[in-house]
């Protein structure tokens, strides 16, 4: 019997040592599983960044963006009614060089070019009321027949209709202000000549905070437009390769750096993802 208690005491000092020593060994350190870097990675989202930050802004936006190279475009919004703003003074340009100026004596013309100069580098106001009385006595449909040569169905320009309906005397969509532009930088409106006037204008105008702003040594064609609480930009990005054309417009109750800011963002996001890589 006592034999046997022994025995049995042996076996489970044993099992003791071995479960000790299985406690106490050294557990090896998992190693570390690394991406395979020659496995090819997905691109990232650009389209669904740009779509995530447009539809998070604080307020109403909308956008509508072009390759004018490949034909690519991407739109938000770009149907809805904004407020122009100043980029508005880019109809009434059009409405002049393109009904007004030929008729004129040669001191109006200096003075029509002059105004002009005015209205797209420093977006003077006096210069576009002086430009819009002499639309009004002169050719009072000339706004008005812009409008219908591009066929820009919802765009208003010094309307009291538009004041009526949207509370500003002027409305564009858009889509529709971005038709503007890519016909003056085509320069398939107003000809060769006066196109290259506005468009070296709007190449040289004072404001960089919208959509020139990350665009580091490109050239950018731009008019902005801001009013309480309206903030726009409808431009041109000509990197030498490509042409990227941008129309953002926003209305919010935030302050003017909050859509200015905006817009600066969703024109380097509409750039790098639309440009050809």
């Amino acid at each position: 019997m006592l034999r046997s208690i022994i025995i049995l005491l042996l076996i489970l000092t044993s099992l003791c040592v071995i479960a000790c020593g299985t406690v106490n060994t050294p557990q090896l350190k998992p190693e570390a599983v690394l991406p395979d870097t020659n496995v090819p990675q997905p691109p990232p989202d650009l389209g669904g960044q740009l779509q995530r930050s447009l539809e998070n802004f604080d307020g109403k936006t909308g956008m509508y963006t072009k390759n004018l190279k490949t034909g690519t475009t991407f739109g938000f919004n770009q149907d809805s009614i904004f407020p122009t703003a100043s980029t508005h003074k880019i109809v009434v340009a059009l409405a002049i060089y393109k009904y007004l100026y030929t008729d004129a004596a040669t001191d109006e013309k200096k003075r029509y070019d002059n105004n002009i100069r005015q209205m797209m580098v420093i977006s003077d106001n006096p210069a576009f009321y002086r430009l819009l009385d002499d639309i009004e006595r002169k050719k009072p449909d000339a706004l008005t027949r812009v409008l219908t040569d591009l066929k820009l169905v919802h765009t208003r320009i010094h309307s009291r209709d538009a004041f009526a309906k949207y509370g500003y005397h002027s409305v564009t969509t858009p889509y529709e202000m971005a038709v503007l532009i890519e016909a003056v930088y085509n320069e398939t409106y107003l000809g060769k000549e006066f196109s290259a006037i506005l468009k070296e204008e709007l190449a040289t105008t004072i404001f960089n905070e919208e959509i020139p702003r990350y665009m580091q040594k490109v050239k950018v064609l731009h008019k902005v437009g801001e009013l309480p609480g309206v903030q726009c930009d409808v431009g041109i990005i000509d990197d030498g390769r490509d042409v990227i054309l941008i129309s953002a417009y926003t209305t919010t109750r935030r302050a003017v750096p909050y859509a200015s800011n905006f817009i600066a963002n969703i024109s380097a996001k509409a750039y790098n993802m639309l440009r050809t890589k």
